[in-house]
């Protein structure tokens, strides 16, 4: 391995080498002069943050624009590299791609979910993503914008730390397309393309583009199957453009996605290795150890992946699954009339639907009788939004809409268990749901120019969201029947979300800005568990009482920025600093249970989405890009200082206790109430450094030499409040270099160079094979009084892509 290191290195820095020699006589003009229009085209970027078109420079607001050139130059791939590219913007992608919780954690400004919707919005041409967004394809968009900060007012529902749009390119008046093959190790292979031009001259325009990529996995299975972490991406879509005048646009875009992906990167940390706050073992009961403390046992400082991993994905194959698999489709229809008074009405409609099976080998270890959790779900949504825009050119503008969303779960089944050769011990088992969420929005924006340097903006959204939850009731094994869903459900949330902007114009160069926003996230209720098995009905009361709902939450966001670049186009810079209150974080407690049925010999957890209380963040963010005659470069940097002002929890109470006795009781001595005051907040980085630069140097008048490196560093990320258990820093470094012709052009990269082997992400779970019975003042186990039944804790860790070496080819037309 290290031998293979070195070569790649060393063949890297050969080209860097040859390249530059190349170079050497050179004339720098033709390329000072390319260099300058590419900078001064940044300098032209329009963003579309505030529903309407804006400069970069202009908008009042901290946002991160990666354009189409951008993208194919970097080698950008998927939303995890996008946010590399990002300060202050952090995207973690644990346990592959499979939907949500801990596989799709994004943080901005410090604000990452634990469990639940993402506190950050993925968005399509403005239009909300409700399913996973780790496969969209990147291959057919004119730009991505990072917007940070609460985007509630115009984007709408869980957008209260920030959004993400992905603009989609328009096909023009000219025939032009792409096609790019990429080659690598881990058997990574990936064709993309598009072709796209007038149909009907003036009138009708179309784009077709496809992708089909490939990865083999890079960890080596314990269980002797396929490599972990194999990857296989199907991307098919399309944009038809119809302008029958000048004053009327249509645009119709198509896309469909399949997800066929292996056993992922994961494993457990083990029991044994707990570190820290360990039960006082005192005995046994019938194997099951006796502790005379609360605490199930923890890690302190730097959690590493695992050397050894396995996934059972030969049995899987037997099963007829993969690890996971996943079919999207998304279409929308915009329709924009420019009115002969200056005024722009725009309709927005769209249907979205995805269905996907999602798998978990809960043995961790290689096994001959794996356990599985096999899950299927589907769901999809519509929305209709419909705006009015003043004309810009006046000194009073604002724009009015409204808006529908309509999301529904439909059917699904649940498989899982231990596995034989003759299947699974629970068979799959069909049901229907009918949860939904319908949200209802007005939203509007006015502006004013105050004086010729000052504009203020005040922009508002009402809204009321409406959850609907059911359970799920699980038919008969390999049954063609669908129980209807009961026990629905029903919450309301009503807000009004208001930002207000000011941005002054100190010089045509440079603007400074200032706003207050509040954002929000609807709360909903959370899966009781139906096939729990209580010993004591006050626990189920209890259990139900305490976990069944959760309430929204809030933030208001106060911000400042300074935006600017030099008089002659040659370098941008961006700077905000920020405060966030945040009110009722919904995060999540792990509450373990015994299933009926095992007849109460098997345990799992509860993962509950509870309101913690109360948290405050402060920080900063950096941005500068620009060019030095042949260097062009981007720098960035974010600090975030993220806590928690007031948040008890139930499992810290536990986790510290040293006497058995919760606090409050007769007897405590240890005196610990849970209460977590002071700590940072889980799964954000304190500091994010991100820095690109790419050296060109023209061989002759057609063809140019390049070379690049992107560099991203993240601090540790605590796993979770209690501040113990942290992946450590992570540095992520990429070098690529090649000849571009303009028409063509290969590219040599080497990925993860340094072999950065951080955790992507690390979640709390329990040892299901360490049983243990704790002190407890009102429960008891079996005919044992005042003792809980529980497991060890432990910890699964899920590995980060290692080191790639590789080669693409483009070809333009």
């Amino acid at each position: 391995m290290r031998h293979t290191t070195y070569l790649r290195a060393a063949t890297c820095a050969s080209a860097l080498l040859i390249g530059l020699g190349l170079a050497v006589g050179a004339t720098t003009p033709a390329f000072a002069q390319s260099n300058d229009d590419d900078v001064r085209v940044k300098d032209e970027i329009i963003v579309t943050a505030r529903k309407t078109e804006e400069t970069l420079l202009d908008v009042p607001l901290s946002i991160t624009a990666i354009t189409e050139a951008e993208i194919e130059r970097s080698g950008i791939d998927n939303i995890a590299d996008i946010a590399l590219q990002t300060p202050g913007f952090s995207f973690r992608q644990g346990f592959g791609r499979a939907e949500g919780g801990a596989n799709s954690r994004p943080a901005i400004r410090g604000m990452s979910n634990v469990l639940g919707a993402p506190n950050a919005g993925f968005f399509v041409d403005g239009i909300f993503v409700s399913d996973s967004i780790t496969s969209y394809q990147l291959d057919n968009l004119q730009r991505v914008e990072v917007i940070r900060g609460p985007q509630s007012a115009l984007f709408g529902r869980n957008t209260f730390s920030g959004a993400v749009n992905f603009v989609t390119r328009d096909p023009g008046d000219e025939m032009r397309g792409r096609i790019t093959a990429m080659a690598a190790e881990h058997d990574a292979f990936e064709l993309n393309g598009y072709v796209s031009g007038p149909i009907k001259e003036g009138i009708l325009y179309g784009e077709i583009n496809g992708r089909f990529n490939t990865f083999g996995g890079d960890y080596e299975n314990a269980d002797g199957g396929d490599d972990l972490g194999a990857q296989e991406t199907t991307n098919v879509g399309g944009k038809l453009v119809f302008t029958p005048s000048d004053m009327f646009t249509a645009r119709l875009n198509l896309g469909y996605s399949e997800v066929r992906d292996g056993g992922f990167a994961y494993g457990a940390l083990g029991s044994n290795n707990l570190n820290c706050f360990l039960p006082n073992v005192t005995g046994s009961f019938f194997g099951i150890d006796l502790s005379s403390n609360r605490s199930r046992g923890y890690f302190c400082g730097e959690i590493e992946v695992p050397d050894t991993l396995a996934f059972n994905d030969a049995e899987l194959d037997q099963l007829g699954y993969d690890g996971i698999e996943r079919d999207s489709f998304r279409s929308s229809l915009q329709l924009d009339w420019d009115l002969d008074n200056g005024y722009t009405l725009t309709s927005i409609t769209a249907y979205n639907s995805s269905k996907n099976i999602n798998i978990f080998d809960n043995a961790l270890v290689s096994s001959a009788t794996p356990n599985f959790s096999i899950g299927k779900s589907s769901r999809h949504d519509i929305s209709q939004e419909l705006r009015i825009l003043s004309p810009r050119d006046n000194r009073f503008r604002w724009l009015a809409g409204g808006y529908y969303f309509e999301e529904n779960d439909g059917e699904g089944f649940d498989a899982g268990g231990n596995f034989n050769p003759n299947g699974l011990s629970n068979r799959p088992r069909l049901f229907d749901s009918g949860d939904k969420v319908e949200n209802v929005a007005l939203f509007g924006m006015v502006e004013y120019d105050a004086s010729e340097d000052l504009t203020l903006s005040l922009e508002a959204r009402y809204q009321e969201d409406t959850i609907t939850a059911t359970d799920e009731v699980l038919g008969a094994a390999d049954s063609t029947t669908r129980p209807a869903f009961n026990n629905v459900r029903e919450a309301k949330f009503e807000s009004f979300l208001p930002r207000l902007t000011a941005r002054y114009a100190l010089n045509e160069n440079m603007n400074v800005y200032g706003s207050i926003a509040k954002g929000n996230k609807p709360g909903g209720f959370n899966p009781v568990p139906t096939q729990a098995e209580f010993f004591d009905p006050q626990d189920f009361t209890e259990f139900t009482r305490d976990f069944a709902t959760f309430d929204e939450e809030n933030i208001w966001s106060y911000e400042v920025g300074l935006k600017g670049q030099d008089g002659e186009g040659r370098f941008n810079y961006n700077v905000a600093a920020y405060y966030i209150d945040w009110a009722d974080q919904q995060l999540t407690q792990s509450q373990p249970y015994l299933t009926a049925s095992s007849g109460g010999n098997s345990g799992t957890t509860f993962p509950a989405v509870v309101n913690a209380g109360e948290s405050e963040i402060y920080g900063f963010e950096a941005e500068l890009f620009g060019s030095l005659d042949r260097f062009s470069y981007s720098l960035g940097y974010s600090f975030t200082n993220a806590e928690l002002t007031d948040f008890y929890d139930e499992n810290a109470e536990e986790l510290f206790d040293t006497d058995g006795i919760p606090s409050g009781s007769p007897g405590d001595v240890d005196g610990f109430n849970g209460q977590l005051a002071g700590n940072d907040l889980p799964q954000t980085p304190a500091h994010q450094i991100n820095a690109s630069g790419t050296y060109t140097v023209p061989v002759n008048d057609s063809t140019d030499w390049f070379a690049r490196a992107d560099y991203n560093y993240e601090s540790k990320r605590f796993v979770q409040v209690f501040n113990l258990a942290h992946t450590g820093d992570s540095h992520m470094l990429n070098l690529q270099t090649g000849i571009d012709r303009g028409d063509w052009s290969i590219t040599a990269f080497y990925n993860n160079v340094l072999g950065d082997d951080t955790p992507l992400v690390v979640t709390r779970l329990l040892d299901f094979n360490r049983t243990l019975l704790i002190p407890d003042p009102v429960r008891s186990f079996i005919f044992l009084p005042n003792r809980r039944f529980t497991f060890y804790r432990d910890f699964t860790i899920s590995g980060p892509r290692k080191s790639q070496f590789g080669v693409r080819a483009s070809y333009k037309f």
